[in-house]
Parts: structure tokens; C-alpha cells; sequence
């Protein structure tokens, strides 16, 4: 689950998995590449875009913590740590 100041967010199992695979490596750049092979497992292998897609509705959904989640140009996406921002656990499911 995911909570901010202590309220549930709503989000997608696909936006959800997106966090935690990022969260599992906080500070560490993945490219769209490595975060399809980790969050679409089987069926249809989506294109880079639905990345960006996906990425960026998790964004909306996250409001003003959004910004922990970053674009880094040409390379993909990684996942700042923050000190307002606590993860107790991050499991994508497969």
C-alpha cells in the first residue's frame, strides 16, 4: 500500500509495482527496458511509452512527493530517497 501523511493513495497494481521495483533500488537509475522486464511478466511486452505513461500517473497520483521519482534524460527512471518519505517494505509482485 501506498500512504501519504498517513491516507491511502490509490494507485494501480502496474503503478504500484513501478514504485516498489524503484524503491527496491532507491537511487539507482533502471531503464524502461529493466522496468518492463520487471513489472510485465508474461502476455504482451509493452512498448517504452507505457512506461512514461504509467510513470507519469503514479507521479499524479504521489501529489507533492511526486518529485521522488525521476526522469534522468535518455537514461530512464530512479527513485530519490527523501527525508519526508518512509518505505517499511517494497515488493513488486510477478
Amino acid at each position: 500500500e501506498v500512504r501519504i501523511d498517513g491516507d491511502l493513495v490509490d494507485v494501480t497494481t502496474k503503478e504500484f509495482d513501478l514504485l516498489a521495483t524503484l524503491v527496491s533500488h532507491a537511487d539507482e537509475t533502471l531503464p524502461r527496458e529493466e522496468l518492463i522486464t520487471a513489472v510485465w511478466s508474461g502476455g504482451e511486452v509493452p512498448d517504452e511509452r507505457t512506461v512514461d505513461v504509467h510513470i507519469r500517473r503514479l507521479r499524479r497520483r504521489l501529489g507533492e512527493y511526486a518529485s521522488v521519482v525521476r526522469t534522468m534524460r535518455g537514461s530512464g527512471y530512479r527513485y530519490d530517497t527523501h527525508p519526508d518519505v518512509t518505505v517499511w517494505s517494497a515488493t513488486a509482485r510477478r
